[in-house]
């Protein structure tokens, strides 16, 4: 009898040693699985703001606010953390393949305190939305303009453990052919 309990004594020593090499790995496979779905929610949150972006500016056309009301529109469905981790929009002319030319970009940076009012973005305009191609005639020439959106935003690390340290920029962007105003 005394032999079996300094056995069970020694075993119950043993599965605390075990718990306690093992308990270090899976907190770290823990906090790795968090950190992850962390970040893909930010991906998904930004790959869906970039299409509906792109999907906006088809539908605004040449109106001369139509940056104005995309930007704003896409403020409205993002959530405040999402807006205080956003970095830039761009609207922006894309090539047939889809390539963004810098001399056609705009660029829209969040300044002020109402992301619903556009005096509050700052704005550099390369491509006036009054100058887009949204007129075809039977023919399909000329062509209609490819607009792109891109959204690029700050995803930091909530543990800040590494290797979850620091930031990370969550880069999308979305083109989507312009719809046409007009059929000559």
């Amino acid at each position: 009898m005394p032999f079996r309990r300094a056995t069970a004594r020694k075993e119950r020593g043993a599965t605390l040693v075990e718990f306690s090499l093992v308990l270090p790995i899976l907190f770290l496979i823990l906090i790795g699985i968090f950190e992850l779905g962390m970040a893909f929610k930010s991906y998904l949150t930004v790959a869906y703001i970039a299409r509906e972006g792109a999907r906006l500016s088809a539908f605004s056309g040449k109106d001369i606010n139509a940056d104005c009301t995309t930007i704003t529109s896409l403020a409205a469905q993002m959530g405040t953390q999402d807006l205080a981790r956003l970095d830039r929009i761009e609207i922006f002319k894309a090539s047939a393949s889809g390539t963004q030319s810098p001399s056609t970009t705009n660029t829209f940076r969040l300044v002020g305190a109402n992301p619903l009012n556009c005096a509050h973005w700052t704005a550099t305009i390369t491509w006036p939305s009054t100058s887009r191609q949204t007129s075809v005639n039977a023919s399909g020439t000329p062509p209609l303009d490819v607009i792109g959106v891109r959204i690029v935003l700050t995803h930091r690390w909530i543990s800040q453990f590494p290797p979850f340290n620091g930031n990370v920029s969550v880069n999308e962007n979305s083109i989507v052919r312009m719809e046409p105003e007009a059929f000559s």
